[in-house]
């Protein structure tokens, strides 16, 4: 397993993504996060559409706490949005 900087990835995201060593990306002496190449053929697409649907929806409630929003006035948003399009 390889070990590179931020700014080294960065700089060279071509051609580690290329690679199929799995590499762990420093910030400073802490990881920051990991690439671990993969074939396509390896992961289901039942496993990636559910990684994407949880990230997505992490993410958005995240920032649906940020602006005090709740999840009943986003609905209610779409519904009026829809009504004003007919």
């Amino acid at each position: 397993m390889k070990m590179v900087s931020i700014k080294e990835f960065r700089d060279h995201a071509t051609q580690h993504l290329k690679t199929s060593e799995p590499i762990i990306i420093m910030r400073g002496s802490s990881p920051a996060g990991v690439f671990l190449p993969w074939d396509e053929s390896m992961v289901p697409t039942e496993i990636v559409k559910k990684a994407i649907y949880e990230n997505l929806s992490r993410e958005l409630q995240k920032q649906m706490e940020r602006a005090h929003v709740s999840e009943q006035e986003v609905l209610a948003d779409f519904e009026a949005y829809r009504k004003n399009c007919d």
